[in-house]
């Protein structure tokens, strides 16, 4: 007996180390794609830069962009987010990691950490639903162009995206509702540091726990793991409001405030005055991002259907996987749909929460309906190695098709939308050759193009972003000022309003600026319009670089949505309504005058 134990004991030891080596291989490959995501992926939301780029550039470089949204007024964003975020920042500074390359460095601590989450919920199927679930899922996610921008994008969305993969993943072990700790830290991480609405997701999983206080038998083991989880959440929670209350000087509950700004704002001071959009915005954008994997994703409800309906069912769909957490692990995506697309405010980055749900929704159900295909033509007697090449020939199929739709729309969105980033580097340049007055403060203005702004980490020290003029007659921000990050963040900066009503003092006329990023997108003919085509004032502005930007409007659908090999796009004919493309210049100007009074 003593031997068998042993041998016993050797085996799970030597099983345990071929898993762990197992998901350290996956985990090195995912990270892989995830730095390049880091590199290449565009800045898809100018609220990443001025609610969060900024203020940590603030924290690290001592100047940045504050918005309304860090008005003490207001408070609707956490100095403890961005301080995390911060100390990052100077790790890499420490590193001695150039200016630009502290953002993308950034970006890739993001994809490092997102890939670590995608192999833990991939660990997780692979254990308790099926070897086969938890391929699908990788793949889709690596492949999917929602996951190639949100992986790395600096938004609590993401943030919170990270910690459902976590808390997912600890949902789908069998044991998860009896020791909920884990699962209940890592929902509240994500809704209290990160976004409070994520905590929607948890809906499933806490009413699962619910039903269990029922039984009596776990009654109170389950109760002590409450109490210790609430213990633990309620501690996170109270360092979260202290170090905010510090920081804006004044007690301030940031997750209250977003959510008091979000559900009872007014149509004059909520989240609508940003504009509205119906429920069609999120299915264009959902199948943009994840093409059929979303579909795929919608169809796993039937999964839960076959189970709940058909008991004999489980002799096919994984047996092991209780239907409890198939529910909780399906359901999720669906309730967070519901929720959001009922709001008639929406961003697509409202939906990175659920966005690995996506794929893992879209991975249970390609297992699952591909298991009964093949027990169908089991029962149906077709020979074993016909329904083995046909299985062979329908995953290559899936494969193919997915991930090349997401590689070309991936390849669209970097070589589309990648100008900005590239144009703004070439301000260190530019530095370069004025070193002899390096001290003195030189002004980037931008107009119309303001959207754009990459974050000041695009700047050298020496240089600041100012505002010209232009037809957006919305609320912009304005420079934290303070002799210390505290004094900065505590004060009540003037102009700044959550109504987003224009404020002139932040323009300067142009007679401030020494260099100017513009377009040569058409500019507006309406009546009262003050926009310039500064591009095409070569009297005042020499061209320092340029870069191409896809003209959306000039451009078809076909062409604006994927990128083909060039090989293939140069036979296509240029006259092709169907696939054609417009471009604009998108440039970095330097000012004459400027540039002359300061030799």
């Amino acid at each position: 007996m003593p031997g068998s134990v042993t041998k016993a004991s050797t085996l799970l030891g030597a099983v345990n180390q071929a898993s762990a080596q197992h998901l350290l291989s996956v985990f090195a490959v995912v990270a892989g794609i995830r730095s390049l995501c880091a590199r290449f992926s565009i800045i898809p939301d100018c609220d990443e830069v001025f609610n969060y780029w900024e203020p940590t550039h603030y924290l690290t470089h001592g100047f940045g962009l504050e918005t309304w949204e860090y008005s003490p007024v207001y408070a609707i964003r956490s100095w403890s987010y961005a301080w995390i975020h911060a100390l990052l920042v100077k790790l890499c500074q420490i590193a001695g990691f150039s200016q630009t390359n502290l953002f993308f460095g950034l970006r890739t601590v993001f994809g490092t950490f997102c890939a670590f989450c995608e192999v833990q919920l991939y660990g997780s199927l692979w254990r308790n639903v099926s070897p086969s679930a938890a391929q699908w899922f990788i793949f889709l996610s690596v492949t999917a162009t929602g996951m190639f921008h949100a992986s790395v994008t600096y938004l609590p969305s993401s943030f919170s995206m990270y910690f459902t993969m976590l808390a997912q993943a600890g949902i789908l072990d069998h044991d998860s509702i009896r020791s909920p700790v884990f699962v209940i830290s890592m929902f509240a991480i994500s809704g209290i540091l990160g976004w409070p609405f994520s905590l929607a997701v948890s809906i499933p999983f806490l009413s699962a726990i619910l039903i269990q206080l029922k039984n009596r038998s776990v009654k109170r083991h389950i109760l002590r793991k409450i109490i210790k989880s609430s213990i633990l959440v309620l501690g996170f929670f109270s360092i979260v409001v202290i170090f905010d209350s510090i920081a804006f000087k004044r007690l301030q509950i940031v997750p209250l405030n977003i959510v008091l700004y979000n559900v009872l704002g007014s149509n004059k001071t909520g989240p609508d005055i940003f504009g509205t959009e119906d429920w069609t915005y999120y299915v264009l954008n959902l199948v943009l991002n994840f093409n059929v994997i979303v579909i795929l994703a919608l169809f796993s409800v039937f999964i839960v259907l076959i189970r709940v309906l058909i008991p004999s069912s489980k002799k096919v769909l994984q047996p092991n996987v209780s239907t409890t957490h198939i529910v909780m692990g399906l359901t999720p995506l669906f309730l967070w749909s519901i929720i959001f697309f009922l709001q008639p405010h929406k961003e697509e980055r409202f939906f990175y929460v659920v966005y690995p749900l996506i794929c893992a929704n879209a991975a249970i159900f390609l297992d699952s309906l591909l298991v009964i295909g093949k027990t169908v033509l089991y029962q149906l007697e077709i020979p074993r190695p016909l329904v083995t090449w046909m299985e062979y020939a329908v995953h290559i199929s899936i494969l193919t098709i997915i991930a090349l739709i997401g590689l070309l729309r991936i390849n669209a969105l970097h070589h589309f939308y990648f100008a900005p980033l590239d144009v703004y580097s070439k301000l260190f340049e530019e530095q370069e050759k004025f070193q002899s007055r390096s001290g003195d403060i030189r002004n980037v203005c931008v107009g119309r193009e303001w959207y754009r702004y990459p974050s000041s980490y695009f700047l050298p020290d020496n240089m600041r972003l100012r505002f010209v003029q232009c037809d957006f007659n919305g609320i912009l921000p304005t420079e934290f000022i303070g002799d210390s990050w505290l004094d900065g963040a505590s004060r009540v900066p003037e102009g700044l309003n959550n109504i987003n009503k224009q404020e002139m003092s932040f323009y300067v006329p142009l007679s401030e600026c020494d260099y100017m990023v513009d377009s040569n997108y058409t500019i507006s003919d309406a009546e009262g319009s003050v926009e310039q085509q500064y591009i095409m004032d070569t009297e005042s502005w020499d061209i320092v670089s340029c870069s191409h930007l896809l003209d959306s409007d000039g451009s078809s659908l076909a062409a604006r949505i994927l990128k083909l090999p060039a090989s293939i796009e140069r036979i296509i004919p240029q006259d092709n309504t169907l696939y054609h493309r417009s471009w604009v210049s998108y440039c970095l100007l330097r000012s004459r005058a400027k540039a002359i009074s300061n030799k």
